[in-house]
């Protein structure tokens, strides 16, 4: 993808939504920085797709910090 993808070449938020979910199925713990840079979005934009992921019923938890970061909840 170039530096400045045009908005077609960007993938839909949903598919964001839905790529943050793999990621914390695949890892234990991932910091909001490296999610960001994963899904090519900011921090903020991190935040508000863990919340509609916890709207969608997946138990995703985040902890602030140092050592903190998003996971999925053990149900």
């Amino acid at each position: 993808m170039s530096p400045n993808p045009s908005p077609a070449e960007r993938p839909h938020p949903t598919t964001r939504v839905l790529a943050l979910l793999e990621l914390l199925q695949a890892h234990h713990r991932l910091g909001g920085a490296e999610l960001a840079d994963r899904l090519g979005v900011d921090q903020r934009t991190v935040r508000r797709y863990a919340t509609r992921l916890t709207e969608f019923g997946v138990p995703v938890e985040a902890e602030r910090g140092r050592y903190g970061g998003y996971r999925l909840r053990p149900v």
